[in-house]
């Protein structure tokens, strides 16, 4: 097994077009990449829009897949060079967390360690039913969510949350028919807001940021 201090998320896969991921601040490279931190954010546009697989770092390399899961592995570290923002700066920091939904959280949670040596941190009931299990792998978090509405079968990548530098200024700048207005996230001191879907991203993306008021 792995050592849980050395996987870390190297890439995520999405799908689509580069002018909708445009509309929200993050541009690509010429090899289709976008820097979002210590993560590279890569684009197959062969593929519909989506969040379709990862890429580890220092995990099991045996492993394609983490219980349903696409899973890919880089032997060294990829240089991310600073994305060029076309129309503005969107200020990531880096990536906060990425969403695993399952309807199984401890056979999803389970089989992550296996691969990733990374442990099953806390589990919280976030109300309805809804249960939300914690990893960290490098500098993301791996929240990993179950409900009873979620259909028996494996687990999936869902979406991913950005860290920002001034979550306001975003805000301002793209307006709510882009993102919706800041909100208090779980996190103490946190503002959390959502990009609309019908931007075609395909994938949930949403910012967090401090609240400075």
């Amino acid at each position: 097994m792995p050592l849980s201090d050395q996987a870390r998320i190297s890439e995520l896969i999405v799908g689509g077009e580069a002018q909708n991921w445009a509309l929200i601040g993050i541009s690509f490279d010429e090899s289709n990449c976008a820097a979002l931190g210590d993560v590279a954010l890569r684009l197959d546009t062969s593929l519909k829009p989506g969040l379709h697989s990862w890429v580890l770092h220092g995990a099991e390399e045996d492993a394609t897949n983490i219980d349903g899961v696409a899973t890919s592995h880089a032997i060294v570290d990829s240089l991310i060079a600073a994305s060029v923002q076309v129309d503005f700066d969107l200020g990531v920091i880096g990536v906060d967390h990425v969403v695993i939904n399952t309807p199984d959280l401890m056979r999803t949670s389970d089989a992550l360690t296996a691969v990733t040596g990374a442990p099953l941190k806390r589990v919280r009931d976030a109300g309805n039913n809804v249960q939300q299990g914690f990893h960290r792998l490098g500098s993301v978090v791996v929240e990993i969510v179950t409900a009873p509405s979620m259909h028996p079968g494996p687990a999936s990548l869902w979406g991913f949350v950005l860290n920002v530098k001034d979550i306001y200024a975003v805000a301002s700048h793209v307006g709510p028919d882009v993102l919706s207005i800041p909100k208090p996230a779980v996190q103490t001191g946190k503002l959390i807001a959502t990009f609309r879907s019908s931007l075609g991203l395909g994938v949930p993306v949403a910012l967090m940021g401090q609240d400075t008021n």
